[in-house]
């Protein structure tokens, strides 16, 4: 039995569907795999900018280092006005090279504003806190965000007395950003009016 153009294209869509599904299962699975072999290693730093919760956007440094001087970095990308963790980096490279010229380029990105140090407890408080923030405003953050969140191993943090406060304003507040489009902006508004209601929030396009 021949199928009909509407069946031909709901099937398409399935297929595209499993295969991003596949896809996304296949990246998450090879962070990981890159990730493990450094979770023996001892936590280096964790950096985020100072002026974080005044821009509402910045990139948080979990690095670790090993005996012969590889530093692994786990980056994340997070607007803890209202989106989670936006993006997210993981990479390896010798100590000198982080000091030198990865970790200055990232603070010339933020402005040159100085990064604070944070207890490896306190980064996964504020990183998985802007993350349930955002869940409750009906976003996900990045696909490969559970895997980058291994750098922080299994073993206890110890506590973090730091509070952080989520939005702005005592709202959630949507800034358009430069990779988002104008749909994409739209589709965030209409989230943030289902689930907050029109007037509880700010947004900046």
């Amino acid at each position: 039995m021949a199928l009909t153009e509407q069946q031909k294209q709901k099937k398409a869509k399935q297929k595209k569907q499993k295969r991003s599904t596949q896809s996304k299962a296949n990246s998450a699975q090879l962070l990981l795999e890159k990730i493990t072999p450094h979770l023996e290693n001892p936590f280096y730093e964790c950096l985020m900018p100072n002026n974080l919760f005044e821009s509402g956007i910045g990139n948080i440094l979990i690095t670790r280092v090993s005996p012969q001087g590889e530093v692994a970095v786990a980056s994340f990308i997070i607007d803890v006005y209202c989106l989670g963790v936006k993006k997210v980096l993981f990479k390896t490279l010798p100590l000198p090279e982080y000091e030198k010229v990865f970790k200055p380029s990232i603070i010339e990105s933020h402005g040159d504003y100085p990064f604070a140090k944070l207890k490896p407890a306190c980064a996964l408080k504020l990183i998985t806190g802007a993350v349930d923030y955002a869940k409750q405003l009906g976003f996900s953050s990045h696909k490969d965000y559970h895997s980058l969140k291994t750098i922080f191993g299994e073993q206890k943090l110890g506590r973090c007395w730091s509070r952080y406060r989520y939005g702005k304003d005592k709202m959630p507040c949507y800034v358009k950003g430069p990779n988002e489009s104008t749909t994409d902006a739209n589709n965030i508004i209409k989230t943030l009016e289902k689930s907050c209601g029109g007037g509880n929030f700010h947004f900046h396009l």
